[in-house]
């Protein structure tokens, strides 16, 4: 019997940033097509990113020099020392952006980059909402591009690594519940039968049709 069913896919997000791809505004995800029959009408799935930090890799300034803090300092301490640990250290900078089919491109964030050995990483969902996953427009695209805070680009050896899960939703259709399990980078799909179904009853119709006439 058929009934509507979502089709859901598991992709990844993963980009290395290194000196030789810092410049211009570059995109690190959209929605994938449904099928290569899709770019056409343009259809693609809808995305709900669950998780995506950036990995930082910097070694072209000098390291980061902490202002130390007393267990018993005031909030009003912390902050300032917060403050002089931020504006004191060589820093370097990458932007987030985003932008659908009818908004241009808006700047969600600025990640500041710090030399801290060996590295460390910064989770990037709390840029992007409150909840525990960032809801995705199948026409919505995601960027990144570096900036110079005063210390130059990316250089030398520096490297970043953006690495993120993506759960990829494709519109409600009219489907055979028969599901077919993937062994690639989908989790699952379903395949439409309603054609196959048609043609054998077509083809039922034409042999009843043989026998009525054998049979006269």
């Amino acid at each position: 019997m058929a009934d509507k069913k979502s089709i859901f896919r598991n992709v990844n997000v993963l980009r290395e940033i290194n000196a030789e791809n810092t410049t211009g505004v570059v995109d690190f995800y959209q929605p994938g097509w449904l099928s290569p029959e899709d770019v056409q009408n343009n259809f693609r799935y809808s995305g709900f990113i669950t998780s995506l930090r950036l990995t930082i890799d910097i070694t072209s300034i000098s390291s980061l020099v902490s202002i130390p803090v007393d267990s018993l300092a005031t909030d009003t301490e912390i902050a300032t020392a917060t403050e002089e640990t931020f504006t004191g250290n060589a820093k370097k900078c990458l932007c987030f952006y985003a932008r659908t089919s009818n908004t241009p491109l808006i700047k969600i964030a600025d990640i500041y980059l710090f030399n801290q050995r060996p590295y460390y990483y910064v989770d990037l969902l709390p840029y992007l909402t409150s909840n525990g996953t960032f809801d995705i427009a199948p026409d919505t695209i995601l960027s990144y591009q570096m900036r110079d805070a005063g210390y130059g680009l990316l250089s030398g050896d520096d490297r970043l690594i953006l690495l993120g899960t993506v759960v990829e939703e494709a519109p409600e259709t009219q489907l055979e519940s028969t599901t077919i399990i993937n062994n690639g980078t989908s989790s699952s799909s379903v395949i439409d039968l309603s054609s196959i179904n048609s043609a054998i009853a077509t083809l039922q119709t034409s042999i009843n049709s043989i026998n009525d006439l054998l049979g006269a």
